[in-house]
């Protein structure tokens, strides 16, 4: 009897052993991935500065800026529906409340469900759901598992239609786990057009405002246009009233410096205790000399010639001076969002624990107790002859 337990628990050692290791092979790869029942939400507090008039967009003065309190709430959402085995799609939806006035913005990512990279995907939409992006390779809005502190990761960002590198800055302990704090800044990079008009924000500005503009820079634009209706022939005043009713185009550019807690194991963002975000404007240079081209016919006109090289200086002038200002908001996540999210990711590091390490240890230890156990207890001693 002796011999046969012996042997029993020799095979069964072995047996364990060897589950343990299709465990790691097998079942963690199956199992360790992004889950489909994601449902999480976040809270900022902070402010947002106007530069400008909120409602007719003219220029403050300097410390006449409007200041506003403002709230961010933002969730993250599976759409377990559109899930399949390699891919996942989380949709996010994030309430701006400035008090009197509230905007709701709304966004789809198609991840691949082991790495958590973004994927290219026309399910993966920002801002309104026809406006398919491409964010392949990038990340958001998780980090990948297992982050390393020795690696940058590529950051989606919306509003620019790209993505940001962000590094490594600093370990610490935060609400009873470790945390890797990431930064990621960028400074005045196009918007992009569908947050433009999220934002509300004009692309062209009526030819009238920019005229009273140019008015106090000293140019005499009623003057100039006089002057044409009576030099230009009739196709060349059809393009400048096109190009007046056009407008004056307008670029707008977006800077960013962002830093972020993140529980490395799950890769998910904690805490965001820092973020600075500005936007600024300035003329569309080029596409309004392109638009007022048909003025270069008349460059050796002397009625007109003053006025171009009046023109020709502010264009210049306009290049040295600048962008301007539109907004700044300022904002970090409330203690109570913070403790929230960290119990969130306390839960999902405990499922990876139990699927990476719990599980296929504990098969390992048992099977290598038996074995060995096995080993010891031997056979029965042959007879003698």
């Amino acid at each position: 009897m002796k011999g046969i337990a012996s042997k029993v628990m020799i095979v069964l050692g072995i047996l364990l052993i060897l589950a343990s290791i299709i465990w790691w092979a097998v079942a963690v790869s199956a199992l360790v991935k992004l889950p489909d029942d994601i449902d999480s939400a976040a809270e900022y507090m902070g402010k947002m500065t106007w530069f400008v008039d909120p409602v007719s967009h003219r220029p403050l003065p300097e410390g006449k800026e409007v200041e506003m309190d403002l709230k961010v709430e933002r969730s993250l959402k599976s759409d377990a529906a559109q899930y399949d085995s390699a891919k996942g799609v989380i949709l996010e939806k994030i309430l701006v409340d400035l008090g009197m006035q509230k905007q709701e913005q709304r966004f789809a990512y198609v991840l691949d469900r082991k790495t958590f990279e973004n994927l290219q995907d026309g399910r993966a939409y920002a801002w309104r759901e026809d406006y398919v992006v491409d964010r392949q390779g990038s990340y958001y809005p998780f980090l990948p598992m297992d982050t390393s502190r020795d690696e940058k990761y590529r950051i989606w960002k919306n509003e620019i239609n790209d993505a940001v590198e962000s590094e490594f800055v600093s370990e610490e302990e935060k609400e009873g786990i470790t945390v890797y704090n990431f930064r990621g800044s960028f400074e005045e990079k196009p918007l992009d057009p569908a947050c433009l008009e999220a934002y509300g924000l004009p692309a062209t500005l009526p030819f009238e405002e920019f005229k009273a503009s140019l008015k106090t820079m000293g140019v005499d634009v009623d003057g100039l246009l006089a002057l044409a209706r009576q030099r230009f022939s009739a196709e060349d005043l059809k393009q400048l009233s096109s190009a007046l009713e056009a407008g004056v185009p307008l670029k707008y550019y977006w800077t960013m410096e962002n830093e972020t807690s993140v529980e490395p194991k799950t890769g998910i963002p904690v805490d965001t205790y820092k973020n600075v975000e500005t936007v600024s404007m300035e003329v569309d240079r080029e596409a309004l000399t392109a638009a007022f081209s048909v003025f270069t016919k008349y460059a050796s006109d002397p009625a007109l010639a003053p006025y171009l090289g009046k023109l020709s200086e502010l264009q210049q002038k306009m290049a040295g001076e600048g962008k301007q200002k539109i907004f700044r908001i300022e904002y970090s996540q409330t203690a109570e969002s913070i403790k929230t999210v960290v119990d969130e990711a306390k839960r999902a590091l405990g499922k990876i624990n139990v699927a990476k390490v719990y599980i296929p240890w504990a098969l390992l230890i048992v099977g290598a107790l038996l074995l060995i156990i096995g080993l010891l207890m031997g056979g029965e001693p042959a007879q003698e002859e």
